[in-house]
């Protein structure tokens, strides 16, 4: 436990306080408890006075728990909040993250899972930050407008990259359609709000625990679950939240669509390749060579930028050099059009490189990841 950790408790159960007492006793060189308070607004007045570094607080209820959260958090930002509650439900955690909590323990409280707790949430204070080993590479996978595979591609780019035991990231920033969740059949506790709503809080051990491991290797970062929390999102969010990544991932790859501006921006910024998707049909090639020229504009290079062609037939109208000519660059890789497999995998949750890696799709893909490596 590290030293001088100053911790107050807004508890009136008196079960509770003896329990909190019973844990901490041992580490009393480590850890003191700077007071008892039985509600809220005996606690902030302590708290104006001398910010401690932890506040164990208890919720019964949510809307008052939460907002009493978030006054700490906003007002005392170098206080952090752990939560106790008898209530189990996803939302509630939720909730309380989102408001600013780093921590939820289920009460009764038990001494162990608080230890734990404090342990985790003491590091943030006294450990002395770890040089990062890894500089991950950050790959983004975009199209502006939507349908054109940005997140069959993503998906399963990602689960191909974690083929060769790398540790990889899949991070839906699609802020306003996203669909990672769907193409994975994952409903997660905790998504990119949770994690964008507690940057200033960010360590890896929080961010590894609320991504979710899916089965066929990625680590999972959500699109968010209200429009609200998309629309609260910032650039500077995301790149604090993209640069600890690479820090810890072999590879990020990242969903995402819209216009070039803001949140995007700053995907772009960070990250290494950007693969821009698109298929060859006329309306398709007009748009893409408008994004493409715009894309350029905003000082990303063509050696930055790829052009990945999606649902590829050989014997569409339109030609690969048909394509280039316009755009006036190479195409850097084609994903056959293998509708009923990519549905398929779709529909299971699982991505097509590992349910049917004899497809033809999948073959492309794997082709794609290790071109990107």
């Amino acid at each position: 436990m590290p030293p001088n950790l100053t911790l107050l408790v807004i508890d009136n159960d008196s079960a509770s306080r003896s329990t909190i007492e019973s844990a901490i006793q041992p580490y009393g060189d480590s850890i003191v408890i700077a007071a008892f308070c039985s509600d809220f607004d005996e606690a902030i007045k302590i708290i104006q006075r001398t910010p401690p570094n932890l506040v164990l607080m208890k919720v019964d209820d949510l809307q008052k728990g939460t907002e009493e959260i978030h006054s700490i958090a906003s007002r005392f930002p170098r206080t952090s909040v752990i939560v106790s509650s008898t209530e189990k439900s996803s939302e509630l955690i939720l909730a309380t993250m989102r408001a600013g909590a780093v921590e939820y323990l289920l009460r009764p409280i038990v001494e162990e899972e608080l230890l734990q707790s404090l342990r985790k949430v003491g590091r943030l204070w006294f450990e002395k930050p770890v040089e990062q080993a890894k500089e991950g590479k950050i790959i983004a996978i975009y199209n502006p407008i939507g349908g054109m595979g940005a997140t069959t591609i993503s998906v399963n780019l990602a689960a191909s990259l974690a083929d060769d035991k790398n540790k990889v990231a899949l991070v839906d920033l699609n802020l306003h359609s996203g669909d990672i969740s769907t193409f994975l059949d994952v409903n997660p506790t905790y998504t990119l709000s949770s994690v964008t709503s507690n940057i200033t809080r960010l360590d890896a051990s929080f961010l590894m625990s609320v991504m979710t491991r899916h089965a066929s290797g990625p680590y999972v970062l959500t699109e968010p679950l209200d429009v609200e929390d998309s629309l609260a999102i910032t650039p500077e969010q995301i790149h604090r939240l993209l640069e600890f990544l690479k820090g810890i991932f072999d590879y990020v790859v990242v969903d995402c669509g819209g216009h070039l501006e803001g949140c995007n921006l700053s995907i772009f910024e960070s990250a290494r390749l950007v693969l821009y998707t698109t298929v060859l049909s006329l309306p398709a090639i007009n748009n893409t060579k408008r994004y493409l020229t715009a894309l350029e504009k905003k000082g990303l290079r063509q050696d930055k930028v790829k052009l990945v062609v999606n649902r590829y037939l050989s014997s569409a109208d339109i030609q690969i050099k048909d394509a280039e000519k316009v755009l006036g660059r190479p195409v850097f890789l084609t994903v056959p059009n293998v509708y009923a497999d990519v549905v398929s995998s779709i529909n299971r949750g699982i991505p097509v490189v590992k349910l049917m890696p004899r497809s033809p799709v999948s073959k492309a893909i794997v082709k794609l990841a290790e071109q990107v490596k």
